[in-house]
């Protein structure tokens, strides 16, 4: 990279002075450092990206790295024999979250914009709820749709005891602005991104209209599953929604009920919105593919425990919480983890817990901020979130993947 002499004297960038004179040293120190940041706007665009980024946000003083790499036990095996490249992946999970995606806002934003980039090998998606939300971005091209779902989502807000229809329709708001005109045709016409979500039909009690009579049945499927997850299979169906021109990229799933059906121009907002339709807060979606109502694809697939086991290639995870939860039942189960034999070619990004300190509340952004901070506060502080959030991307940047990867913490 060829940098002129004029790209510093610009402006009067680095324009010596005096310092003896009416000045501090201090004054003039953070004058020329204002103004090498505005010459690193002009530079080009190979510098590193950690250069380019680590002026847009906040200095975090941390005793380690601020991302946690663990794997697989094939994955470890290749990371630390061959390092890893995007050509090793050949397939992204998001995994349901709420709000607590915007933890993993930097990660997408570098995976999108660098590491990605160029690519022609085809990605399988796989996402369910919030990530599924990411999972379309991906699929839709990346950097722009990312944008504008990050305003839209960010940006929402309800009145003092919104209804299940109310946040259903915000969502739905939110999903069109994310798909935009064209949206779905270019997620099923991407040449390499491969969409795949999961959502979920209720059956019984938990497909009912009436919030008492369906609050019993997720109550019941909560107390059953805590004795094993198989009870899932009394009101739930897991509903895989594949890109039409390939299946499921995963042998048969026969863990719980499952089926199968693809993905369409004029069904892919109503399979996105149902997906992030988080049970008794978001009223269901009717007739996504066939009759029935559809709520979050977390019910079944919180975190996933799938087998995921590329035959060419590695699954790589970025999630919020370095033990991931089966199922949405299961977030407080902490005796009940994924199997390893399921994440053998799974390599996971994680947020270290030192970072997440480190955050606005000291935590990940949750759905109990709309409860607890006002709209003015809740959007400040997840913004600031976002703006930290480079600080992993900038990890991603200069990661050395074989002196970093670790073996699953589960």
């Amino acid at each position: 990279m060829n940098i002129s002499a004029s790209n510093y004297g610009r402006n009067n960038a680095l324009r010596c002075k005096d310092w003896s004179g009416k000045d501090s040293f201090k004054k003039q120190l953070k004058k020329m450092i204002k103004n090498i940041s505005l010459c690193i706007d002009e530079l080009d665009t190979n510098i590193p990206y950690a250069v380019l980024e680590i002026k847009k946000s906040r200095v975090m003083k941390l005793k380690e790295m601020p991302l946690k790499v663990y794997a697989g036990t094939e994955a470890l095996e290749h990371i630390q024999s061959n390092g890893l490249k995007a050509d090793d992946i050949s397939m992204l999970l998001g995994a349901s979250s709420g709000p607590k995606w915007l933890t993993l806002h930097g990660i997408d934003d570098f995976l999108i914009n660098h590491f990605f980039k160029g690519r022609d090998k085809p990605l399988h998606l796989l996402g369910t709820s919030a990530g599924a939300w990411r999972m379309a971005c991906y699929a839709m091209g990346g950097n722009e749709a990312h944008q504008r779902l990050t305003e839209a989502y960010v940006e929402q807000r309800y009145s003092a005891k919104p209804s299940g229809q109310e946040v259903l329709n915000t969502c739905r708001e939110i999903i069109n602005t994310l798909l935009g005109e064209d949206g779905a045709k270019n997620i099923i016409q991407h040449p390499y991104m491969r969409m795949n979500l999961i959502t979920t039909q209720c059956h019984g009690l938990t497909r009912a209209n009436n919030k008492l009579i369906k609050g019993l049945g997720y109550g019941a499927a909560a107390i059953l599953n805590a004795v094993h997850r198989k009870s899932l299979a009394w009101q739930f169906t897991r509903l895989v929604m594949h890109h039409p021109q390939e299946h499921f990229p995963s042998s048969t799933l026969n863990d719980l009920p499952t089926r199968y059906a693809p993905l369409t121009e004029s069904n892919m907002s109503d399979a996105i919105l149902s997906t992030g339709a988080i049970p008794m807060i978001i009223s269901g979606v009717n007739d996504v593919a066939g009759k029935g109502t559809y709520q979050d694809g977390g019910i079944t697939d919180y975190g996933f425990d799938l087998p995921l086991l590329p035959e060419d290639g590695f699954v790589l995870y970025p999630h919020f919480s370095k033990q991931p939860a089966p199922g949405w039942f299961d977030k407080r189960l902490t005796w009940r983890s994924p199997r390893h034999a399921n994440y053998s070619k799974t390599i996971m990004l994680v947020p270290s817990d030192e970072f997440i300190a480190h955050l606005p509340q000291k935590k990940i952004p949750d759905r109990h901020d709309f409860l607890n901070l006002s709209d003015t506060d809740r959007i400040k502080s997840w913004r600031k979130t976002i703006e930290l959030t480079q600080h992993l991307a900038q990890d991603l940047s200069i990661m050395d993947w074989p002196s970093r990867v670790e073996p699953l913490p589960w």
